[in-house]
């Protein structure tokens, strides 16, 4: 298993074979997939600093 807390607050794990798992400030878990393109700490650092982002973006979807 790799996990990484990143300064912004949230956290993600990879874990099995394809499994990664990206939780919020809380610990509640806010995305999991079976299916993940990082697969090292690296790429997880990654896709968990640039989270809030994805967040925003998905919060602005049909919101205009």
């Amino acid at each position: 298993m790799i996990e990484y807390t990143s300064e912004n607050g949230y956290s993600g794990k990879l874990y099995g074979e394809s499994s990664m798992s990206i939780y919020n400030k809380d610990g509640k878990e806010v995305m999991h997939t079976g299916s993940r393109k990082p697969n090292t700490l690296e790429e997880l650092k990654e896709a968990v600093d640039s989270f809030p982002a994805f967040m925003a973006m998905i919060e602005g979807i049909g919101a205009e």
